[in-house]
């Protein structure tokens, strides 16, 4: 695994944890509640505790978001520097490469123009001596 894919694997477990505790906290005053009402005496959840365990549970979650979306952040900037250098390593190569074919275009049309003016002279040194023989 990746270290992005394990730090997410690592907050989701958090959030879990994070659920799971919320969830026995509710059910713990839920079942002393209840427990009250059935001692003949009906007795009131400490409210305070649990707004207190409330706002701690969304604070967990609120520090797993954030945790999550710094791994998001940190792993796409990975990922767009990854492109952009593929991008400019690709790009200096196609540069080489047509580079290196006008290079040998270049060679070719001196070659074939060499050519052409060797033919060239050849021919009007037959026209000169074929025009003197006459």
């Amino acid at each position: 695994m990746t270290a992005a894919t394990e730090q997410f694997a690592d907050i989701a477990k958090q959030s879990q944890e994070a659920v799971s505790a919320a969830f026995r906290t509710w059910a713990d005053a839920v079942q002393n509640l209840a427990g009250g009402f059935t001692g003949g005496q009906p007795k009131l959840p400490d409210v305070h505790a649990i707004l207190d365990n409330y706002f701690d549970f969304v604070q967990q979650v609120l520090d797993n978001q954030r945790r999550l979306a710094q791994t998001l952040l940190t792993a796409s900037t990975q990922a767009a520097e990854t492109v952009t250098e593929q991008a400019t390593r690709a790009a200096q190569s196609v540069t080489s490469h047509a580079t290196n074919a006008g290079q040998a275009t270049v060679e070719k049309v001196d070659q074939t123009a060499r050519v052409a003016n060797e033919g060239a002279v050849a021919n009007a040194r037959a026209a000169k001596s074929a025009a003197a023989k006459s």
